[in-house]
């Protein structure tokens, strides 16, 4: 069984379509379990359907924004910085926006919690993201003997 959907030198093409498709479906599928356990977990107030569809999008427009800048492969030092931080920015940005939209005038929104659903759905798929990256650069690094295992 495969650890890791990372491409390696010489893992060709699908190596790297396996990869891509993982890195966007990991935060996206936390992020659709967390929608739904919010919809099934009891009575939703009012407009309580609109408030996790609302947060819902706008954590998946930050994740889709995230994984799109980081894909690229950076050779440079500075690529490699800058790559992750763009997609923190990325992430963490409409979210804060809609955080700031919802205090100053979310009337039915607000009411209804997409504050609280937006912060719970960021902070799972921004968990989901990091427990990813961490696998795949340790499985990556045994490969090249860079790390031993424990």
């Amino acid at each position: 069984m495969k650890e890791s959907c990372q491409p390696t030198e010489g893992s060709g093409a699908w190596g790297i379509v396996v990869s891509l498709v993982v890195s966007l479906v990991v935060p996206l599928g936390v992020l659709a379990a967390a929608v739904l356990a919010a919809l099934v977990s009891g009575p939703p107030p009012p407009d309580g359907q609109s408030a996790v569809l609302f947060a819902a999008a706008v954590c998946g427009v930050g994740c889709v924004a995230a994984w799109a800048v980081n894909q690229p492969r950076r050779t440079s030092p500075a690529g490699r910085v800058a790559a992750p931080l763009a997609a923190t920015s990325l992430r963490l940005a409409p979210a804060l926006v809609a955080l700031g939209w919802l205090q100053a005038s979310g009337g039915g929104l607000a009411a209804s919690g997409a504050g609280g659903y937006l912060v719970g759905f960021y902070l799972a798929t921004l968990a989901a993201d990091v427990i990813r990256t961490i696998m795949v650069t340790q499985v990556g690094a045994r490969r090249r003997g860079g790390i031993e295992p424990n």
